[in-house]
């Protein structure tokens, strides 16, 4: 199956892929060279990866939850 075979499957690489992008540009709460303080002293950065981290997951749910209603995602189910 090819990331781009339809609409689906392309929305969700295109999602995907701007997550991955974004983390890797260079923002204060993504990377600091130097000492950004935040809530209770932590380091802005701290949080914004747990913030990133956390929607990349509510993504990877939401992903899961639109493929399991898909019929090309369940001809690879359990045979015995």
């Amino acid at each position: 199956m090819n990331p781009f075979s339809n609409s689906f499957e392309k929305k969700w690489t295109f999602i995907f892929l701007f997550m991955y992008v974004l983390i890797m540009l260079p923002f204060p709460w993504y990377y600091a060279t130097e000492y950004i303080p935040s809530f209770w002293g932590t380091p802005l950065f701290i949080f914004g990866w747990i913030f990133h981290g956390l929607v990349v997951i509510i993504l990877i749910f939401l992903w899961w939850q639109s493929c399991k209603k898909r019929p090309e995602y369940k001809e690879f189910g359990d045979e015995e």
